[in-house]
């Protein structure tokens, strides 16, 4: 007898909707903070806080309106905004499942502040100095800007520039200029008779900056060689570094001035009084050409210092000036 077997099979299947099933969405919070650099007050830098929850994939995209101003695709940019005034800043994130947030903070720019050293004298046994201190430079040469103005007692006393070699004492000075405030400037020390009749100093006049440059040439063995340029006028070229001390000080002089340039003084007022009137100086900038091509060795204008901030190291690790530096501070324009 022959038997047959037959097993039937039935596939079940289980469906739900017809459509697949949706995945979740994340979760996007979109958030910055703005904080303005120390140095120029039109540049913020901008830290993007944003954060994406939900999904495995938690990257995101940035895009930034700095308020019309401009644009960025940074996470976390550095912005400068073109002037003053109120900008909404609004940044739009976008997670990679493409959910998308925004976030606005206003911002109210405002111009940078000049800032700059002031230097008074408040004694009357010195005068008020802001001193740097280098490497001997022969070739080489200073610039900044200066002016002069007054005090409640409206009195203002003459400004200096001192380059000087291994010594700051007067007679061994390189050159040294004073700067007058209703008068032609005029030399101090360093110059000769002839160098004086030459000398085609412009008027000087308060409250009005001025750049003034200082050139110098020293070969090691003889008196060094200078220019002075103020206001974009040559007061003389090629002068020759003399002491005013007299025969007895040509050696001295000789030996602190033979190699260039190594101290620069910038000096208020005199030894035997006191003027509440100021000496403002900026953007210091100091050359060298001793390497066969010129190269910037020191520079300060003074936009990354606090306000009242004094100048001398004593007082201030921060300083990169002399120690001998006094009634020398950080001025802020208003």
């Amino acid at each position: 007898m022959m038997c047959s077997l037959f097993l039937s099979l039935t596939l079940i299947t289980s469906c739900g909707d017809d459509d697949p099933e949706t995945a979740d969405l994340s979760d996007v919070v979109a958030s910055f903070m703005a904080q303005v650099d120390a140095d120029n007050s039109l540049t913020y830098d901008f830290t993007n806080n944003s954060v994406v929850n939900g999904i495995t994939n938690t990257s995101f995209t940035s895009s930034w309106d700095f308020g019309g101003d401009g644009m960025s695709t940074e996470e976390s940019p550095t912005y400068t905004f073109s002037d003053e005034g109120t900008y909404d800043v609004v940044l739009t994130v976008t997670a990679s499942d493409g959910v998308v947030a925004t976030t606005t903070e206003t911002i109210d720019v405002t111009a940078p502040k000049n800032r700059y050293a002031v230097i008074t004298d408040s004694t009357d046994d010195d005068t008020g100095e802001l001193r740097l201190a280098v490497d001997s430079i022969q070739n080489g040469r200073v610039t900044f800007m200066y002016r002069v103005a007054e005090g409640a007692a409206m009195d203002i006393q003459d400004g200096f520039i001192n380059v000087a070699g291994s010594s700051t004492t007067g007679d061994f000075s390189l050159v040294e200029v004073r700067l007058k405030d209703n008068a032609p400037h005029e030399f101090r020390e360093g110059a000769s008779d002839a160098t004086i009749a030459a000398a085609n100093f412009p008027m000087g006049a308060p409250d009005v900056w001025v750049p003034i440059e200082v050139s110098w040439l020293a070969d090691g063995t003889n008196a060094p060689t200078y220019s002075v340029v103020i206001g974009g006028q040559t007061v003389i070229t090629d002068a020759v570094s003399t002491t005013n001390g007299g025969a007895g000080d040509v050696d001295g002089h000789l030996a602190a001035v033979k190699d260039g340039a190594a101290n620069f003084q910038w000096k208020y007022a005199g030894n035997s009084a006191i003027s509440d009137g100021m000496y403002h100086v900026d953007d210091i900038v100091v050359y060298s050409s001793d390497s066969g091509s010129e190269v910037e060795i020191f520079s300060d204008n003074f936009q990354g210092r606090v306000a009242n901030q004094s100048l001398n190291p004593d007082d201030n690790a921060d300083s990169p000036y002399h120690v001998n530096s006094a009634d020398a501070s950080v001025g802020e324009d208003q």
